[in-house]
């Protein structure tokens, strides 16, 4: 049986009134995916997957630079579900300079985790990272990134490697030369993008702007930029249609309290980083690249992954265990047309938020680049490249 602590208990009784006319297990709103018959056979419609790795520094100058992949994560998530074909995005983080939470072999570094659509665990790691002094391995840490991720096997995949610091890339140049791993990324169709946190010489002289391989780029940061937090008209309503979002939530299974929890966590951890960070977060989980059909019954529906007729009652939450299985499965229908109405909201609110933002941005950023900015820029080519288009 799935238990929720008491303050999440208000969920199951939430009811959205206002409900679209599509069908909730055709299209996610404000996402632009095709229907399932049309996915299954036309290539402009069948989700391309992104694989996209990040590798911070967390030695102890470095606290600006996690805090900026913490404001900016929900950013390049909604941005990137703005591509078609609509991206499978998977998401892996390594952490390196860590000589308080790893050794010396294995050159500083943790894998937090792997190649996963999870981006909420994603986020949850990201929030547990601490700085500490360190020898900050770029080689080494490539390396890792190849090896330990489960890339995707499928040709058209966008496979990426994000690598931010500012010490020498050549550290333990004897051990792993990033030279040679870049060659190897290269073989397999590992894009490798370096970004140095610092004045843009200063990375030229610590060889960062030799790092890039297999097309990748290289961009020095003003790590502040990414941490500024500006607020819009529009974060209060954004906030309340989250709420909403998050009602029609259906936790099912082994997995459904944890990853039910872990979601309102999550929305604690970027509502504490900033109100732009919860919003943007919000925006986010309203775009088909947030999706939770390891644990939520309307996702898991949606997917195919499972019928509600097979899920065994004790995996359901209380209030759905004493209906039919009719019952069952028009409550899932009711809460993805909730869930659907509340996502085109957002994804009119959002687009007026990004307009009062683009300004707001440029003035407070003086001219330098964010974090969040220089991925994005290279995403979007690397992904041109391979036949997305973005609108």
């Amino acid at each position: 049986m799935i238990r929720l602590p008491s303050h999440m208990m208000f969920v199951s009784a939430v009811v959205v009134t206002a409900l679209c006319s599509i069908d909730p297990f055709s299209a996610r709103a404000g996402a632009g995916r095709c229907d399932p018959i049309a996915s299954a056979t036309d290539p402009a419609c069948r989700p391309r997957p992104i694989d996209l790795v990040i590798c911070l520094d967390t030695s102890g100058s470095m606290e600006g630079l996690i805090d900026s992949a913490r404001a900016r994560l929900w950013d390049i998530v909604r941005s990137l579900a703005s591509a078609r074909p609509t991206p499978q995005l998977r998401v892996g983080l390594i952490t390196y300079g860590s000589p308080n939470v790893s050794t010396a072999s294995n050159g500083w570094l943790v894998k937090q985790t792997d190649l996963t659509t999870d981006l909420d665990s994603v986020y949850a790691k990201m929030m547990a990272i601490r700085t500490n002094g360190g020898d900050e391995f770029v080689g080494w840490s490539l390396r890792r990134a190849i090896d330990w991720m489960q890339w995707s096997n499928d040709p058209s995949a966008l496979k990426m490697i994000f690598i931010a610091g500012n010490e020498s890339a050549d550290q333990a140049s004897e051990v792993f030369n990033f030279r040679y791993v870049g060659e190897d990324a290269g073989r397999r169709g590992i894009t490798i993008n370096a970004i140095y946190c610092g004045d843009r010489n200063a990375g030229v002289h610590e060889r960062w702007d030799q790092v890039p391989a297999c097309g990748g780029t290289y961009t020095a940061i003003d790590m502040a930029c990414g941490t500024v937090q500006i607020a819009t008209p529009h974060d209060r309503t954004l906030l309340e249609l989250n709420m909403k979002l998050n009602a029609t939530y259906v936790p099912y299974g082994a997995a459904g309290e944890a990853g039910f929890r872990r979601q309102y966590e999550q929305d604690a951890n970027a509502e504490r980083v900033g109100v732009a960070s919860i919003a943007s977060r919000a925006e986010a989980k309203a775009t088909a690249l947030y999706q939770n059909a390891h644990w939520d019954l309307v996702d898991s529906v949606k997917e195919g992954k499972v019928a509600v007729k097979d899920v065994d009652a004790s995996d359901l939450p209380a209030a759905m265990q004493a209906m039919s299985v009719g019952e069952r499965e028009a409550h899932v229908q009711t809460q993805a047309r909730a869930r659907a109405d509340v996502q085109a909201r957002i994804a009119e609110i959002s687009a007026a938020r990004e307009k009062f933002l683009d300004d707001a941005r440029a003035q407070a950023s003086g001219g330098k680049q964010a974090l969040d900015e220089a991925m994005l820029a290279a995403i979007r080519a690397q992904a041109e490249a391979k036949g997305f288009k973005f609108d």
